[in-house]
């Protein structure tokens, strides 16, 4: 700032000061010299007196010369001088007027040089002076620079303050757009238009100076650039007849500097708070839906937490979970997840009020924090109003994708943790996917005694698959007609260490939640082929076929085909050996990419059934869609057959002919009694499973009952 100030100004700096450009002492020295006292401030009315003065002196001393030698004069009558006398009186006269000459001569001299000094003096305190006014201003446009105003504001006080101290009145700044384009920004009387000059000022980049205009006007034009790039203009008018220098380009292109830097700071400041509000976004919101977070939607939890408190007013935390948003993953693809996100995200925050706070946890899971609630049931009704928020279908890539939500309730109660409120609202929405999902459940406390055994089973599980304390028993499939064995189903079951032997009803719901029922069921098809592999080869390659059972996570999963297809070649079991069965609800989770994957399994090689056929609710045309190979007929419809009531069984002998009509093989699930056997032989049920022929066998059961012949007439017994 000082430098470009020293070098645009006429002050130069100390070593490189003029001849004549002397300090204070040499001021000083002067005056002494010229006469004038120590006590006195040298002035140059004070020499003006002095050389007064010291003409006078000078005068009234030639005067007296004059006079004395007139007297010393040989013609002068008056006195009576000797020659001598007289002589000596002239050289006495004259040395006199000559020392005093001399003394004149020299007293002047320190007075011309002593004005000279006093002149230089005023006109460098003259020029200083403006520069000093110049520096407060540039000082004060600085300040405003720095003080984060407006960018208009800046530019707005560095154009008047140039305009002040140029004795204009009409200005005009512009700054450069994206597209390139001088627009102007800020302005000061008239609209400084000289499309020109500025143009030649942008390109160049250097300032101009516009004597007079055709408006007989003066201009100055000057570029705001920082480093090295142009952001702008600034252009300044003169009144009318007069005209602009050099130096007032010279104090136009410091403001320009200043606003040049304003722009500079101002984007930069700009940049900056983009920054920090992207770091903000990133660190607060979710960056697909824009709402709330995990950690966002913690503090303001706790935050409710202490307003409760205070007022006495409750808050309550909703944590919803989308229902089977897997199978629109797996089916549609990531992308098509994503939007649906982003869509429920819209719903979600329309559903609710302004004040409350919709977060996205992770995943397709949901929370809102709802405060000031009064009753229970208020909360409920909000909840209520989300799920229907939710029933009209999304748009996906030009289909109708319907999705529904199991959503958790927690009320705060006094003295209420965070952790404890948002466990409890989890627990809640567990509860709720049990009970069938699309509904809103209320936390109750024995729903957290439900989640802390979720929890301690699934860990159990896990360490259960890892210390193969699972096993597989059979059930054998017979055939009626001749009641032999020409098949078995691989059930799964876990010898905990502490529980006993448990059945699949005490574990699988816990797998199917947590994720395990993949690696489990990878597991159990493993297990099965080898081992059905081992007796086929035992049996000198006998045909018999192992059914497995196919969990609704598997059947989503991308790469279940792969699975299968790598354990059957793992195990070299022939494909139609193996019997996968998936569940009707199972299969109408999304029919059509079931439908699909179901026609990938079926390429392999392997044999498909419905299982629990009844108990859903498919259609026939999707039943005719499905490439399957069999129908298992539910326990429930056989149940109804052969019994001491005499009713017909009409559900189960409908079912038996539609797999007939359909092509299909048709298996009775829970055959318990010897009519049982009977009638369904006599609808055409081909193949039946039940107690009455065997309960599941361990394998060295299963395996002397194979060795034995296929034949379970004793079990019949």
């Amino acid at each position: 700032m000082v430098r470009t100030l020293i070098g645009a100004g006429k002050v130069p700096p100390v070593g490189e000061r003029e001849p004549n450009a002397r300090n204070a002492p040499d001021i000083r020295h002067e005056a002494r010299g010229a006469g004038l006292g120590r006590g006195t401030a040298p002035s140059v009315a004070l020499v003006e007196r002095r050389r007064l003065q010291i003409t006078f002196l000078v005068t009234a001393v030639l005067v007296l010369v004059s006079a004395v030698m007139a007297i010393a004069s040989p013609s002068s009558a008056i006195g009576h001088y000797s020659a001598l006398q007289r002589s000596i009186l002239r050289w006495s006269v004259f040395g006199l007027a000559t020392g005093l000459g001399l003394y004149a001569f020299e007293k002047e001299l320190h007075l011309r040089r002593l004005l000279r000094m006093l002149v230089d003096e005023r006109v460098l305190t003259g020029a200083l002076s403006t520069q000093l006014t110049e520096l407060s201003t540039l000082v004060a446009v600085a300040k405003a620079t720095n003080a984060a105003l407006e960018l208009e504001d800046v530019l707005d006080l560095i154009l008047t303050s140039a305009l002040d101290r140029l004795g204009a009145h009409d200005g005009c700044v512009r700054l450069v757009e994206a597209g390139g384009a001088l627009v102007p920004v800020c302005t000061r009387g008239e609209v400084v238009s000289d499309d020109s000059s500025i143009e030649d000022v942008a390109a160049s980049c250097e300032p101009l100076l516009v004597a007079l205009g055709p408006d007989r006007r003066g201009r100055l034009h000057a570029p705001l650039v920082h480093r090295g790039e142009l952001v702008g203009t600034v252009s300044v008018a003169a009144p009318a007849g007069r005209a602009f220098g050099e130096y007032d380009l010279r104090t136009l292109s410091l403001f320009a500097e200043h606003g040049a830097s304003a722009v500079a700071h101002a984007r930069l400041y700009a940049a900056e708070r983009a920054h920090v509000e992207e770091l903000a976004e990133l660190a607060f919101y979710d960056p697909l839906t824009h709402l709330a977070n995990r950690a966002l939607f913690v503090d303001r939890v706790e935050h409710a937490l202490h307003r409760a408190e205070r007022h006495r007013s409750p808050a309550a935390v909703l944590f919803l979970d989308l229902d089977n948003f897997k199978t629109v993953n797996d089916s549609l693809g990531h992308g098509a997840g994503d939007r649906l996100l982003v869509s429920v995200a819209e719903r979600l925050r329309t559903s609710v009020r302004t004040s409350d706070t919709p977060s996205r946890l992770g995943g397709d899971e949901f929370a809102v924090l709802l405060e000031d609630v009064d009753e229970e049931k208020h909360v409920m009704i909000a909840a209520e109003r989300i799920i229907e928020g939710l029933r009209e279908p999304f748009t996906l890539g030009g289909r109708e994708v319907f999705v529904t939500a199991s959503i958790g309730v927690a009320v705060s109660s006094e003295g209420g943790q965070v952790d404890e409120l948002l466990r409890n609202a989890d627990a809640a929405m567990y509860s709720a996917k049990r009970q069938g999902k699309a509904r809103c459940e209320l936390f109750r406390p024995a729903m957290h005694a439900a989640a802390v055994e979720l929890l301690e089973v699934h860990a159990d599980l896990q360490r259960a698959l890892d210390r193969n304390e699972l096993f597989l028993e059979y059930q054998p499939t017979v055939e009626l007609s001749t009641l032999r064995v020409v098949g078995l189903e691989a059930l799964a079951r876990w010898r905990h260490p502490e529980r006993g032997v448990l059945l699949p009803k005490h574990f699988i719901g816990v797998a199917e939640e947590t994720g395990l029922v993949s690696r489990l069921g990878r597991w159990v098809l493993e297990e099965a082929c080898v081992k059905a592999q081992g007796w086929q080869q035992a049996l000198g390659g006998a045909p018999l076929n192992v059914s497995v059972n196919l969990s609704a996570r598997q059947l989503e999963d991308g790469d279940v085909v792969n699975d299968v297809a790598a354990v059957l070649a793992t195990s070299g079991l022939a494909p139609g050996s193996l019997t996968l069965e998936i569940t009707e609800s199972v299969l109408m989770r999304d029919a059509d990419a079931a439908v699909q994957r179901l026609a990938d399994l079926r390429e392999l090689g392997v044999r498909l059934a419905i299982d629990d056929f009844g108990t859903g609710y498919s259609s026939l045309s999707y039943l005719r869609r499905f490439p399957v190979h069999a129908l298992k007929l539910d326990k429930i419809f056989v149940d109804t057959v052969g019994c001491d009531a005499g009713d017909e069984p009409a559900l189960a002998r409908a079912i038996v002919q539609l797999a007939t009509t359909l092509g299909l093989e048709c298996i009775a699930e829970g055959v318990e009694r010897a009519e049982q056997v009977d009638v369904l032989r006599d609808m055409g049920c081909a193949l039946a499973q039940g107690y009455y022929f065997a309960q599941p066998l361990d394998e060295a059961a299963a395996a002397r009952l194979l060795s034995a012949g296929f034949v379970v007439m004793a079990a019949a017994s």
